[in-house]
This record gives C-alpha cells, structure tokens and sequence, in this order.
C-alpha cells in the first residue's frame, strides 16, 4: 500500500511544477506577444556570419556589445544549433519558466533557514512564473525574475561571512541579472542595500542605545565596530553601483523625459494585481481571493507581533522593501524613451517581497489553511492559463501556416486590421456594466503581431522586414539602414494578410501579388514573377548556347563589346539580371535624405581593355542575381586592380563556394576564374565579399574588386 504520509513539500513542488510546465509542451506554440521575434533574432545571429545568408547580413548588422537585454539571445542562439526553432523556444521556456518558482523557494529557504514553516508562501512563485510580462514575450526580464531571487537569496545566506569566493558568486549572478533585464537589476541592488541598512543600521542604533550613558569613546568604538559589516558591504558594492549609475547616465543622456498612466490605470493594476493578468479579465476575481489571503496573513502576523511582543525583527527589511517598491510602483514613469512597462515589472515584485516578512511559525491549522488556500489558487490561475494558453495557441497554427511556403533569399512583411482579435478567446470586464461581457478580442497582449517571425525561421536567409527589435539599439540586431521599414510593403516577397475584413479588395497589393495560401483569417501574398527568364537579353556560342556577359563599370564610361553594363545601382529586375542586395535608394516618402551605397567604382588606366579598365569594389557583401534556365553553366570572372596592393576575393554560387581566398594580384596584372555550376532553380545568384578579419595595410586593401563575368550554358537539362 501507498503510504501518503510519506509525501512532503518537495513532492507537491514537483508536481506543481510539472503542471505549470505541461501547457509549454502539450500546446503547439507559445501565445506571447514577441517570443517569436526573439526566436528570429536568435537565428539571425546564429547564422549572420555565414556569407550565403546576404539578404541577413545586408538588412541587419549586429550590434555586438555588452548590455542588458541579451541572454535569451544567447540562450536560443546556441538551442537553435541543437533543436528546431519552435522546440528551441518551448527548451528556453521550460528553463525560464521553471527557474522562478525554483528560486523563490531557494530564496525563501535562505531567508528561513531551518525554522519550521519556512516554504509557508513559497506558492506564491508558481503564479507569477506565468506573468504578464512572459506573455508580452519579454524572454530576458521573464529569466532576470529567477536571477533576482537567486541573487538577493545568495546575499541573504552569506551576506554574514562573504568570503572571495561567495563574491564571485554573487558577481556572476548579479551579472546574468544584468544581461537579462536592468530593472531586475537595479531592484536587486536596491533591495539588497534597504536589506544591509537596515539590518546594520537597526543593530547599531540598538547597540548604541544600548551603552549611551558610557563614555563617549566606548559608544563610538561599539558604533564602528557593528556598522563595519555595512561598511564592507558598501566596498563590494562599488562595481555594483558603478554599472547601474552608468546605465542610469546613459539613460538620461539619450531620453530626457519619461510618461506616466495616470493614478486611476495605477490603482486598476495594483488591485488587481495585473502583473499577472495577460488574455482577460477573469484573471481579476481570481486574484482578488489572492488578495484575501494574503491581507489575511498579513493581519495573522501583526497579530502574532503584538501577542509575541516582537519588535524589531531582520525580516522586517522586507516590509521596508515592498514599501519602497510600492512608492517606485506609483511615482515611476510607465516608459522612458524606448524602455516600457517600467511600472508592470516594479509591480511583480512587490507582494513576493511581502512574503518573507510575514510570520511562518503560526499555529500549524492556520499554515495548513493558508498553505491550501495557496495552493488552489495556484491551481486555478494555472488552469485559467492553460484553457486560454490552448484556444489561442490553434489560431497561431492557423497564422503561421504558410510558413514553409517561403523560399529561400527572400523577405515579408505582415499586416492585419487587428492583431488583438480572437474567435475563440472573450472575456472582458466592462467598469460601466461592472461585469464580463463577450467580446472577440485579446485585451492585454497581441499575440498574432510577432508570431508571424515565425515565417523566417524555416527557410535559409529570410528577412523579416516588419522585425520591431532592429528598431532599438537595446537589442543585438539592428537595423543596416533605420530607413528601410519604409519600403515593407514596397519590395516584399511576401506579405502575411491576417484577419483582413472581407470587404477589403486588397487593391494595393492585388495587382503585384498572388494568394499562395488561404485560410479562413489569413491570406498569403507572393510577389509576382515572370514563369521563364528573359533569354532575348542573351547572346548565342557557335554550338547554339546561351551566353550573357558584364561589364562591372560606373556608367556612362566606354564598356566591352557584347557586355552589358552592371553599375552599383543595377538593381534586380525579374527575369533579368542585376545586384539583389541594395543599393540605398531615395527614400520613397521624399524626405531627401541620400543614403551611401555599400558598392562603388574605380577607374584605372586610360591604355587598358574596357573590360578591365574599371570595376565595381566594396567591403560589405554584395549579392548579384542573374535568372537563367536549368542546366549546366561555365562562369568566368574577371579581376583585375590598378591599385600598388592585393585584394582577396571569396565567390559563392548558389550557396557553393567557387572562390576562396583568391588573390588578385597588383598593378594591372588580369586574373581569370572559370568555374562550373549546375543550375536547377532558375537562377543563379553569386555573392562576393572579403574577409572581414583583413587589415587595410600599403600592400594589401580591405575590399573586393569585381570587374567583369560571363556565363555560358555547356549544357541543358535535356543533354544531361
């Protein structure tokens, strides 16, 4: 027979954690607002350095540099080498979501070493693991959460004899706070500083008390000595300071003025509690009866302070915390500059803050009763979750549906005439009515906005042209030219239609595109393009094959006969030939901004071949795009430099290095490449780039010169 009395704490932990664990797995996809764009961003860096992904590298650039916002990036980078993109963001999750209550428990133990009762309100992390902020798809505060905990806990234990070696610890873990989110960060170090003045403080002020009528040497030599470990503290704290003052200067300097909700959204959210409210309202009743508990412990531990005449106790450092949160909750700005939700994330910490403070050894019926209330709150919260996490999770498949239809070297955009609706989620508190009334929509998150970076993950060099975090410089991908977002639904490949009224004709984009892919809320546009190349631009070899040749030069200048010119801005047109990377172009709102081209020419000497006499160079990659039949070609590539140094060339067709490392040698001296590529997608795409590690030195030059190419067919699919 099962013995029951067998269980404890840490059995019903486990269970819990698997169920709040289970809705990550058992769902198809995780319903958060920007989750999915992480993931794209993820894959951008995984894959930004290798020279096939041009569309990447010539829509992003990476903005390397140590700053918060940065280990989900990391995190998902190095999964995605491991397991597809979606399995790679639920592993991610599993981590980030069952890392809270982990730690608050870790927290709590260290606080409550060894009294009885010490797990009394360590529930409490199991609901705010699933939080608001999670279902915004903010990854790297959802994992600076934990980092908090871990942190403060880790203080908390040794913050008595912190030896060097407890002070790397706690420097690592203070850092991966910092590099996931820096309002954990600066609330961590705040917490830590009200908890050392506080406990120190209260111990001198005693102390001092104590022998006041001693004289006044001995009350100062019993001052230093017990306001010496707060002294301590302080010198190890200077790093700590120092990196959170120079965010705070940085902050300030770029953004002048921050924006307040206003007092009335201040108390909506505090009552109720909607740091933990994400899809609807009927989060809010239930959190009310959290309300209730927790007033009630609250009222049991004055109780039990007065009957106990207990005054001065070191947990009361956690009153004053959550005091002080609260004060930031309702004084703080909701955004400064770019930086949002400041408020939200303030909020999630303050009623775990109150959880240490409030008394655990209380008689054993009333721990059992809060210890159930807990826990059935937990249950209902996460079943609530879960029942909403299912219904929005299908219509994300239905959205992302089209995404293997995209091909490779392309890019999309999305639009939708609202991301917030829903057909199978409602619930709204309405305040006139004051009850739920039906409505078709998500009221705090959208969802189906950023899951569509779902349709870049799947295919190899994808650009996401409606990528929101390239935006800001607070992410590790950036946008190559800010200016570019005006041209989403210029030159798209593709563009998502989601939740389009049927009404709409879609007169804007009926006459380029055609519908790939339709369901019920979504269409899938593809860009139009010719069915065959443009063979009528080609020449003839005496065996009756096709032949078309280039002469890299700076238009107007004097070209080989039977070339055609291909100057820095001979953009791609379908069927023909030109770069598919661009050009910069006048910015299409006519705002008369230039933009400077990543190609540029060279003219050499007068006494040489046309063909050879100028070129096209550039240090960024440059991709050149030519659509032909199927079948076998011969490529030849022309170099040649008038300059007194080398040049490195690498050469990609199609994804197949044909050139690797060729010098091309000084003063004139031509250099032939013949190469052969078989051909079967309809075009061929070279794309020439240097290596980025070289240094411009007086014998050897940084970029890649390219002054002409010929392309032969040798055979057709029918000969071979």
């Amino acid at each position: 027979m099962f013995d029951w009395r067998k269980l404890n704490w840490k059995h019903l932990f486990a269970v819990l954690l698997l169920l709040h664990l289970l809705p990550i797995w058992i769902f198809g996809y995780f319903p958060s607002q920007d989750g999915a764009s992480h993931v794209y961003n993820a894959l951008v860096l995984k894959e930004y350095n290798q020279p096939e992904n041009f569309k990447m590298r010539d829509a992003w650039k990476l903005n390397i540099t140590i700053f918060p916002n940065w280990l989900s990036h990391i995190s998902l980078a190095a999964l995605l080498y491991i397991f597809p993109p979606v399995i790679a963001e639920k592993v991610f999750l599993t981590f980030a979501i069952g890392m809270i209550p982990i730690s608050f428990f870790y927290f709590l133990n260290a606080i409550h070493r060894g009294k009885q009762g010490r797990y009394l309100f360590a529930w409490l992390g199991f609901p705010f693991a699933y939080n608001y902020l999670l279902y915004m798809g903010f990854y790297n505060f959802t994992l600076s959460i934990a980092f908090f905990f871990f942190s403060f806990g880790f203080w908390w234990k040794h913050k008595d004899y912190m030896e060097v070696k407890h002070l790397c610890i706690l420097y690592v873990l203070l850092l991966l706070t910092y590099l996931s989110h820096i309002v954990s960060y600066g609330l961590v170090v705040l917490a830590m500083s009200i908890a050392a003045a506080c406990i120190w403080g209260s111990e001198t002020l005693v102390e001092t008390w104590r022998i006041r009528n001693r004289p006044v040497s001995d009350v100062f030599n019993q001052f230093k000595l017990t306001i010496k470990p707060f002294f301590y503290f302080l010198l190890y704290m200077i790093p700590i300071y120092f990196v959170l003052m120079e965010y705070y200067l940085q902050s300030i300097k770029r953004h002048q003025e921050g924006s307040h909700r206003g007092m009335e959204w201040i108390s909506d959210y505090f009552w109720g509690v909607k740091s933990i409210v994400y899809f609807t309202d009927w989060n809010i009743p239930l959190n009310h009866f959290l309300l209730v508990i927790l007033g009630s412990a609250i009222l049991i531990s004055i109780g039990y302070r007065i009957y106990r005449k207990q005054k001065i106790e070191k947990t009361d450092a956690f009153l004053a915390i959550a005091i002080v949160f609260t004060y930031m909750f309702i004084k703080a700005p909701w955004g400064y500059g770019p930086g949002e939700w400041i408020n939200d994330r303030i909020h999630i910490y303050i009623l775990l803050m109150v959880a240490p403070w409030l008394i655990i050894d209380m008689h054993k019926y009333l721990r059992h009763t809060i210890t159930t209330l807990l826990i059935i709150f937990t249950l209902a919260h996460c079943a609530l979750t879960a029942f909403h996490h299912g219904q929005i999770s299908g219509e994300i498949a239905e959205l992302v549906s089209g995404a293997k239809m995209i091909k490779p070297h392309s890019t999309f955009t999305h639009r939708s005439a609202g991301w917030h609706k829903s057909e199978h989620l409602y619930g709204h508190y309405d305040k006139t009515e004051k009850k739920i009334v039906m409505k078709n929509d998500i009221k705090y998150v959208t969802p189906f906005v950023h899951s569509t970076a779902f349709y870049g993950v799947y295919a190899d060099d994808v650009v996401h042209m409606a990528n929101y975090e390239a935006n800001y410089y607070y992410f590790p991908v950036n946008r190559n030219n800010q200016d570019s977002v005006a041209l989403d639904y210029i030159r798209a490949d593709y563009v998502i239609a989601w939740f389009y009224p049927e009404t709409e004709l879609f007169a804007d984009l009926t006459p380029n595109y055609d519908i790939i892919h339709e369901t019920k809320n979504l269409k899938l546009f593809q860009r139009k393009t010719t069915k065959e190349p443009i063979t009528s631009i080609w020449d003839q070899t005496e065996e009756g094959y096709p032949i078309i040749r280039f002469d890299m030069q700076a238009d107007p200048h004097e070209v080989e006969d039977n070339f055609h010119i291909v100057a820095p801005k001979t953009m791609y047109i379908d069927g023909k030939y030109g770069w598919d990377t661009e050009w910069n172009p006048r910015d299409p709102l006519n705002k008369g901004n230039w933009r400077i081209s990543p190609r540029q020419t060279f003219l050499g000497d007068e006494s040489q071949p046309p063909l050879v006499r100028d070129g096209v160079f550039g240090t960024e990659d440059a991709a050149f795009r030519l659509d032909l039949p199927n079948g076998t070609y011969r490529i030849t590539n022309i170099f040649q430099t008038p300059e007194g140094a080398t040049h490195e060339v690498n050469m990609l067709a199609n994804g197949k290095h044909i050139i690797k490392k060729l010098i091309v040698p000084m003063h004139n001296e031509r250099v032939e490449e013949v190469d052969t590529v078989d051909i079967d997608d309809g075009y061929l795409i070279l794309v020439i780039y240097t290596s980025k590690k070289r240094i411009k030195t007086g014998t050897k030059h940084s970029h890649w010169v390219w002054n002409g190419c010929i392309v032969e067919q040798i055979a057709t699919d029918e000969t071979l």
